[in-house]
């Protein structure tokens, strides 16, 4: 006997150091964060007054009002107390639902505790029921634990329940994703009763059952699911038989569920191994996008991400980031219709969206942060960039390698898509990326105005700027910052990879944020200089572009046989070129005039050596002129030789050197030149004629109408063209041809003025 007691003895004392080590288990994550943590850490997020509602419940513990972190509005779920529900809905009557026919995005931060035994975590919920939608028990009241306030409830056990009776106590024409922290496996059955044994009095242990059938979630884990809270099909029932007990004891048919979770993820995407736990002091980054049905369907589709980016409550927490996704999921929008309590009807295409939350015996703090409210605002941000000194190819995941000295140029677009009001308050911050010398840039609207952004602008690791606001009706609707820069790694030996920034666009209605690529600056141990890189063609055929290669380890020497450039113009192939002998280093690719296109053009240049070294590269902007194909060169004022007037009539020469070229650009052409002219109105009327007097003394008159041709292409003596491609129509003319002026013997003293047109065509 003194045995059996010993025994006993043991196993109570074992039994209370377990209990003891277990909370003090479940408090070593709470011991960390004071209470005020999540909301002094809170993230940066939209000030608002009366954008979402408290839930019309009677038993709501939500606070929509009280918690704030500077000008960011936290919305509190649930409090760290047992037994509590949340409901916060978006408020209609200021212009904020979702809009099932238009695309939507909603970018919020959730906090979700810091326990090791948390709550039974939040649900975002679309609804089409009202401000008082609720999940209840069988008689009516508010259900807590498991449903997390949308999910129906399982609180009977006897055989009239079914799968509708279930579905029938959750939020009606809903949808929901849930943040489930804590696991609700009871098993059914017996476990249900005290002592095991089945009666109404005993019924004590239900609404625990949920999560039953996920073997493979650990105990301890957190789960992420959606299904439609309202659909009996959501649900499976169980069922088993009990004795009553004593020697004649009848059985009893008892009943309990579990829900059915579609897209279960239970660990995060990244391929860590370890269990999903999202009670773990952080706030958490959520993005959920819509996309309207396609024309004639009633199926839109829904993306989640989870944990794109996290923030630690406080420093003494490591960041745990643990990325879930899913992409189109299959949203039946006819499931917001179903009940006839409807907040708005099918034609208006709305539901209201928010979320709902939990605790049970178990508990943690709830939280929310909104970024964007699509209704009235949608809008995108992106941000991009590129290699100038390669060409402009984009700096992306699978080509992210630059070289010190490249030009880089990081573009940032920030564009209103829809919603009932303008984007408003845009206040850019943009954190710079490093290992970069910034040389400027500028912003540009869609309405056409533009302001530049100054090297000093961009002095600091990061560029402020409070942009114009994005508007519903007119422009500007989008904005365009571009910011250049050069790369320069400070360890320029070996390579230097450079992190993501973030840009954050914060305006008083939306907040978008957006990280620029990450990329690497390669180890660069030659580099290549030149005094100046813009160039102009002007008339010459070709151009020289020098530079100068050495090695950034000044000890080693340079020999120019053992070196190769590489160069490239515009868009065009890569070619090579060796060095001439020698060893300093100059690097001159002559270009010509044929390879370039009119107007501005790109030179690329780097070196290379047969130790596998390579340099920086070098980009050299090279202007050609723009000329038309073929075009009339002439001197806008030409003049005829001063005579006397004798009463007879006289043959007037041209005055000095007259200029009328043809200038002929392309390689076939056949064209004609002719001429006309007409007395100028403003001058006095001239007693004479205007003449084209030809080779063979023939002349005709150019005034009143006639055109009269001078030169032709296919006859023009080569003696009289330049360049190849000048021809010189008047220096063909002797002083007894071309054009000459008549004057008839009444002609008076004065002077005299003629406009001449000249008229050049092509034919093929």
């Amino acid at each position: 006997m003194s045995d059996r007691v010993k025994l006993r003895y043991i196993w109570m004392v074992s039994t209370i150091i377990l209990i003891s080590l277990f909370f003090g288990k479940s408090n070593e994550i709470q011991a960390a964060v004071a209470d005020n943590d999540p909301i002094s850490s809170a993230p940066t997020g939209l000030n608002f007054g009366d954008y979402f509602l408290k839930g019309d419940v009677r038993t709501n513990n939500a606070n929509t009002t009280t918690f704030k972190n500077g000008n960011t509005s936290i919305v509190q779920i649930t409090s760290d107390y047992q037994k509590q529900q949340g409901y916060v809905w978006s408020n209609p009557s200021k212009m904020n639902y979702l809009n099932l026919n238009e695309r939507q995005t909603l970018s919020m931060w959730v906090y979700l505790g810091a326990s090791t035994s948390p709550g039974d975590g939040l649900a975002f919920v679309l609804q089409n029921y009202g401000n008082n939608a609720n999940a209840t028990l069988t008689g009516g009241n508010q259900a807590a634990g498991e449903t997390m306030g949308v999910w129906g409830s399982d609180d009977t056990y006897k055989s009239g329940t079914s799968t509708d009776t279930v579905a029938a106590k959750a939020i009606q024409n809903s949808w929901a994703l849930e943040f489930d922290t804590f696991k609700n496996d009871g098993v059914g059955g017996s476990s249900m009763f005290e002592n095991g044994t089945p009666s109404d009095n005993n019924y004590k242990y239900f609404s625990n059952s949920y999560d039953d059938s996920l073997s493979q979630v650990a105990s301890d884990a957190s789960h992420i699911a959606y299904n439609y809270p309202a659909e009996p099909t959501t649900y499976a029932q169980k069922t088993t038989s009990i004795s009553m007990g004593g020697f004649l004891g009848s059985n009893v048919q008892t009943y309990w569920y579990s829900m059915l979770h579609q897209g279960l993820k239970y660990k995060p995407d990244d391929g860590s191994s370890s269990n999903l736990k999202l009670s773990n002091g952080m706030w958490h980054h959520v993005v959920i996008s819509y996309t309207p049905p396609a024309d004639g369907s009633q199926i839109g589709h829904l993306s989640y991400t989870f944990d794109d980016k996290v923030k630690p409550v406080n420093d003494s927490l490591s960041v745990i980031r643990q990325p879930i996704s899913e992409k189109n999921i299959p949203i039946d929008t006819s499931e917001f219709y179903k009940n006839s309590t409807q907040q708005f009807t099918q034609n208006d295409g709305k539901v209201l969206w928010g979320f709902t939350g939990s605790t049970g015996s178990s508990h943690a703090r709830n939280m929310v942060v909104f970024e964007s409210i699509p209704s009235l605002v949608e809008g995108d941000a992106t941000a991009t960039a590129y290699d100038d000194s390669q060409a402009g190819e984009e700096i992306n995941s699978s080509n992210d390698e630059v070289y010190n000295g490249d030009n880089l140029r990081f573009v940032y677009n920030v564009k209103r898509e829809s919603g009932e009001l303008d984007w408003s308050g845009i206040n850019a911050k943009i954190d710079l990326p490093d290992n970069m010398t910034y040389t400027g840039g500028n912003i540009t609207y869609s309405d056409g105005s533009s302001e530049d952004i100054s090297v000093n602008d961009l002095s600091s690791a990061s560029f402020t700027k409070v942009l114009k606001d994005l508007l519903k009706s007119g422009e500007p609707k989008s904005a365009t910052i571009t910011v250049e820069g050069v790369a320069n790694s400070d360890t320029p030996s070996v390579d230097k990879e450079v992190a993501s920034t973030t840009a954050s666009f914060e305006g008083t209605n939306l907040i978008k944020n957006v990280d620029s690529p990450s990329f690497t600056i390669k180890a660069t141990t030659m580099k290549l200089t030149s005094d100046t890189t813009d160039l102009d063609l002007s008339s010459k055929s070709n151009i020289e572009a020098d530079s100068t290669a050495s090695y950034i380890d000044t000890n080693v020497s340079m020999d120019n046989s053992k070196v190769t450039a590489h160069y490239k113009i515009n868009d065009n192939s890569e070619k090579m070129q060796s060095l001439s002998s020698g060893s300093d280093g100059k690097v001159a690719i002559k270009v010509s005039k044929t390879d370039l296109n009119d107007g501005n053009n790109t030179l690329i240049v780097y070196v290379t050596d047969s130790s596998g070294n390579r340099s920086n590269s070098i980009t050299f902007n090279i202007n050609k002129p723009t000329v038309a194909p073929i075009l009339i060169d002439a001197d806008s004022e030409m003049s005829f030789r001063t005579i006397h007037s004798n009463g007879k009539d006289q043959m007037v020469k041209r005055n000095g050197s007259w200029k009328v070229n043809v200038v002929d650009n392309e390689d076939n052409s056949n064209w004609k030149l002719s001429t006309s002219a007409i007395q100028d109105p403003d001058s006095n009327k001239f007693d004479g004629d205007l003449l084209y007097v030809d080779d063979n003394g023939s002349s005709q008159s150019i005034l009143n109408g006639s055109i009269v041709q001078i030169a032709d292409q296919s006859t023009f003596p080569s003696n009289f063209i330049s360049d190849g491609n000048t021809y010189q129509v008047a220096n063909t003319w002797d002083s007894d041809d071309g054009m000459i002026l008549k004057a008839d013997s009444g002609a008076k003293s004065g002077t005299y003025k003629y406009d001449v047109t000249w008229d050049l065509t092509d034919s093929i």
